[in-house]
């Protein structure tokens, strides 16, 4: 009775060796097999941020472009990147260390896994004395190393800028006339903006006059259309004071302006006039004058014949 029990026994205990066997050999070369599998290999990634990736200014700013880095990678070390930019032909374009120091150019940097970087200046400047047209202009800003090649492109957009330069031909501020006479002198009139004046005009601020006599200041011409940037015109100016004019020194102010509006003040020029007065002692002087040569000239012929 006993032994049959011991034989159950013995037997049951094999049945459950065998079955836990059968279901912990699986598992256990499912674990080995897991244990040998590489994990996966995350790619680097870099992130490249312009601030403002559009830019507006006239032809001769200079547009300045703030990049920011966000680099991803499973090494620790961090990655050297090699930096470039391009523009339009024609274009002074580099990469400047920061805001703060546009004169240190570079053209490479190293960047730490998700460490914070301060960002890059991109600087691009227009060749303004070449008069670019207004519009858009693409900026491409490219990083590149053995594992990463990215690339943001931004755009700078240059807008007219119209402006009016003027100057007398001769270099001087100052001229003389008598009352009642005109002064005259030459103008020069210079487009110093990006895009074609419709129009200059021109206008004057003059002293008070005397009595119903006004001064009088003329241009000719009148006024200048069609004026191209760079492009000069000279115009001739006339300042007549009232013939009651008391001599001395006056100021009359030439003004300029233009179609479109101009992008800044309009310029002038502060004239001085000296005016001399015409008085009966100079008329009856020069009267004596001619008296005198008469005379001698008569006495040389009367006497001279004898």
């Amino acid at each position: 009775m006993r032994n049959s029990r011991f034989v159950r026994f013995v037997t049951a205990a094999l049945c459950v060796l065998f079955v836990g066997a059968a279901f912990v050999a699986p598992v256990a070369v499912m674990a080995d097999e897991g244990d040998t599998e590489a994990p996966p290999v995350i790619p680097d990634e870099l992130q490249i941020n312009a601030k403002f990736p559009s830019m507006t200014g006239p032809a001769d700013s200079t547009f300045k472009f703030e990049v920011e880095f966000t680099f991803k990678t499973q090494n620790r070390l961090g990655e050297d990147f090699d930096l470039t930019v391009s523009g339009p032909p024609g274009w002074l374009t580099y990469i400047a260390e920061s805001s703060y120091k546009l004169d240190s150019q570079i053209s490479a940097i190293h960047l730490e896994p998700y460490a914070v970087k301060q960002p890059v200046i991109v600087v691009a400047v227009a060749p303004f004395w070449l008069y670019p047209e207004p519009g858009d202009y693409p900026i491409e800003f490219r990083a590149t190393s053995p594992n990463v090649d990215e690339v943001v492109n931004m755009t700078a957009t240059i807008t007219a800028r119209y402006g009016v330069s003027a100057e007398t031909t001769s270099g001087r501020l100052n001229t003389k006339t008598t009352a009642g006479s005109a002064a005259t002198f030459n103008v020069k009139v210079i487009n110093s903006g990006t895009a074609v004046l419709d129009k200059v005009s021109f206008a004057s601020s003059k002293p008070s006059g005397i009595a119903s006599e006004q001064w009088i200041v003329k241009y000719e011409p009148e006024k200048i259309e069609n004026l191209g940037p760079g492009e000069e015109q000279e115009v001739e100016v006339s300042i007549t004071p009232p013939s009651k004019t008391i001599a001395g020194d006056y100021m009359v102010t030439l003004k300029f302006d233009g179609d479109p509006a101009l992008s800044s003040a309009p310029p002038s020029l502060d004239i001085r006039v000296s005016v001399a007065t015409k008085t009966a002692w100079g008329i009856i002087g020069a009267v004596i004058v001619v008296l005198v040569i008469g005379g001698l000239v008569w006495a040389f012929r009367e006497f001279g014949r004898r």
